[in-house]
């Protein structure tokens, strides 16, 4: 579970902090109204972008935080798995999830 990251804390360390990280990570887009059908529609319409700038946001803060762990030795990046991109299979599984938002209404 571990793995990438050297012996520094407990699983039941490392568990936790998952934990906290994901509960607040959910609760903070609750507050924002990312759980609303208006905004997640609002973003399929290209009417409101919010959406995409705090995920986007998000992505690049977890990008500069693994660079920045592996720099300074507290993360192992030839222990972390990455798994091949298949593009077209993701793109169209992509555009079906969105085109299926878009005509639920959701």
């Amino acid at each position: 579970m571990n793995a990438p990251y050297f012996s520094t804390f407990s699983l039941s360390t490392y568990l936790a902090v998952a934990v906290l990280l994901g509960f607040f990570f959910g609760f903070f887009l609750e507050r924002a109204g990312f759980s609303s059908a208006h905004k997640l529609v609002a973003q399929f319409y290209f009417k409101d972008f919010s959406v995409l700038k705090v995920m986007f946001s998000a992505i690049v803060v977890a990008m500069l935080g693994i660079a920045y762990f592996s720099l300074i030795g507290w993360l192992d990046m030839s222990q972390v798995f990455v798994p091949p991109t298949y593009v077209w299979p993701q793109l169209v599984g992509g555009l079906m999830l969105g085109a299926g938002f878009i005509i639920g209404g959701y």
